[in-house]
């Protein structure tokens, strides 16, 4: 039976322990980050390296080779798999940042390609001597919009695959495949549209071979659980290739400060508890190790030791395996998986159908079927009984409660009774994109950034369309699409769009509304399954110009939006009346 790593990105550790924060077993005593994890079955380290960290203030100096070095002689001691992560660059890469370090600003690019070789080569010659050469190596973190930008920025493949190439090439020189395996890393997990588009160009460019695929899967960003399993299993039909999760996650609690908030929460599907963020690894380990042949070898946690700390936010808040005293939670106990302790056709979770809103007279159309998630990322409809006793459809909010066969828990239906829906004039011009974007401001930064009308037609056929704009580009992109306003009334006004796409990390969507005093943002977090209402409101807008509309900064995704509308703020009294 092959080995399955269970791993964990802990390069924040010697951070947190030059801080003096504790780690805490779960009876409250101290323990060491390596003992910790290696007590709960964690098998393998990843580790990032950056160039020159010490060029760039915010890295505090961490992650350079010394201390790789002192990382990884902790890992041997543990006798752990150890996986190095070049990011070749001082600081963070990721799809939407891939910044040359920079002493390697002004080469050219025959010298970059150099640079490339001799620095992973090096590297790996001082870890050999120390005794820590790493099992496993990334070249390049996330590297689906290129790496080392401008010159390996796609959509240049070429460009791109020759600085691959020289990091393939560099680590080949050190040693070979069976002493230590060369990966490549792509974020967009559950989306195989995107990597088999990357891996197809990247082969006709010329790419070396390599060993091993290494995916990012976080369910608020890639897809759903049933995505990934379709995914991991065309890429080990088309490549042939084992395959890593190599970073997941999920939140112990929501957070309105990045990672995750209640609308991340829905789109991934699962709670941000610590039982909910048990069940995500649970679900992904799962469902890497169900592939066939055992080509799923592996899932490692992105960044699970840190600490939550006052006035920090961002990850440590709330996307760690620590809560805010150090003390380790539930969900360390996924890593105890084990091939044999496979659960691919236990039930993981039900499908709940949506908040359902219906105006006081009309009867609701409850689904004759839920959707059921197994852990091994299959899904299967069932049908579902509701209650035989219905209430009278008053204005207020019901839970109605179902059953499906074979389940033991029930399920449950939220449904709101209003008085009327409110009749809303849009104070938008052609906001349905009738006589296309002349009536609109678009701005993009360069001509690779698509924006195409996208109607679609909605019973009953042949009404008009609703347009929408697709927005999309093969690199790193800005857009935005906005319209002026007059405002000839002082009120207080909301604006709504509805919007689909995909998402991933830097991704940032804001839909706005800029007065003279100031400007109103709601961030976008899309998903590529259904179109998501979104809003600003309440903002007060004074007689006179507002400006009004979406910017997007983006990583090569794509994204939907239409049904643009703006109108007075309305308030409804405590009958439920609009007033």
């Amino acid at each position: 039976m092959k080995s399955f790593k269970k791993g964990m990105d802990i390069s924040f550790l010697p951070e947190l322990e030059d801080k003096g924060i504790k780690i805490k077993d779960f009876n409250g005593e101290e323990i060491d980050g390596f003992e910790l994890v290696k007590k709960y079955g964690v098998n393998a380290i990843r580790l990032r390296i950056w160039n020159n960290p010490e060029n760039v203030e915010e890295s505090k100096g961490y992650c350079n080779l010394a201390d790789t070095i002192k990382m990884g002689k902790r890992i041997k001691e543990h006798q752990m798999s150890f996986m190095l992560n070049f990011h070749y660059s001082d600081y963070w890469a990721d799809p939407g940042k891939q910044r040359k370090p920079k002493a390697w600003e002004k080469l050219s690019f025959l010298e970059l390609k150099e640079a490339v070789f001799n620095f992973t080569r090096d590297t790996l010659l001082a870890l050999k001597e120390e005794g820590v050469l790493p099992e496993i190596v990334q070249i390049g973190n996330e590297i689906r919009s290129g790496l080392l930008f401008p010159d390996g920025e796609l959509p240049d493949y070429k460009g791109m695959v020759e600085l691959v190439n020289a990091g393939i090439q560099g680590a080949r020189s050190v040693a070979d495949s069976t002493t230590m395996q060369i990966m490549i890393h792509l974020d967009q997990g559950g989306r195989y549209f995107y990597i088999k588009e990357w891996f197809d160009k990247a082969f006709e460019s010329g790419l070396e071979d390599f060993d091993l695929i290494g995916l990012s899967y976080y369910p608020f960003w890639h897809g759903t659980f049933t995505d990934l399993k379709d995914t991991l299993n065309k890429l080990v039909f088309d490549y042939q290739k084992p395959i890593m999760i190599v970073e997941t996650a999920h939140a112990w609690r929501k957070s309105a400060h990045g990672f995750i908030d209640e609308s991340q929460e829905k789109i991934a599907g699962v709670s941000a508890t610590p039982e909910g963020q048990k069940k995500v690894l649970d679900l992904v380990m799962n469902i890497t190790a169900s592939l066939p042949d055992q080509m799923g070898c592996g899932v490692y946690y992105w960044e699970p030791l840190c600490v939550p700390q006052a006035g920090e936010g961002g990850w440590s808040e709330n996307m760690g395996l620590l809560d805010e005293n150090g003390q380790v939670m539930e969900g360390i106990h996924a890593f105890e998986f084990t091939r044999e302790k496979l659960r691919s056709k236990e039930l993981a979770k039900v499908y709940e159908p949506p908040f359902i809103q219906i105006q006081e007279g009309k009867e609701p159309v409850l689904p004759e079927q839920l959707s059921l998630l197994y852990y091994d990322g299959s899904l299967e409809k069932k049908p579902v009984i509701w209650q035989e006793e219905l209430p009278k459809w008053v204005k207020g909010t019901y839970s109605i409660q179902g059953r499906i066969e074979g389940v033991k828990e029930p399920v449950s239906c939220k449904i709101q009774v209003i008085n009327e829906i409110a009749a809303r004039k849009n104070l938008l011009l052609d906001s349905n994109w009738d006589d296309g974007l002349t009536q609109w401001d678009v701005k993009k930064s360069e001509d690779l950034v698509v924006a195409q009308i996208y109607p679609e037609f909605e019973d009953p056929f042949p009404a008009p369309p609703i347009n929408g704009i697709r927005v999309e580009s093969p690199k790193n992109f800005t857009f935005s699409i906005s319209q002026q306003v007059n405002i000839t009334k002082e009120d207080y006004y909301n604006l709504q769009v509805e919007y689909k796409g995909t998402d991933t990390t830097d991704v940032e969507i804001c839909l706005f509304i800029k007065t003279s005093e100031e400007t109103s943002e709601t961030m976008i977090h899309p998903t590529e399954y259904e179109w998501e209402k979104y809003e600003v409101r309440n903002v007060l807008c004074k007689p006179g110009k507002i400006t009004v509309g979406i910017k997007i900064t983006s990583p090569p995704i794509y994204g939907l939006m239409r049904k643009f509308q703006l109108f007075p703020h309305i308030k409804n009294n405590e009958n439920g009346v609009i007033i």
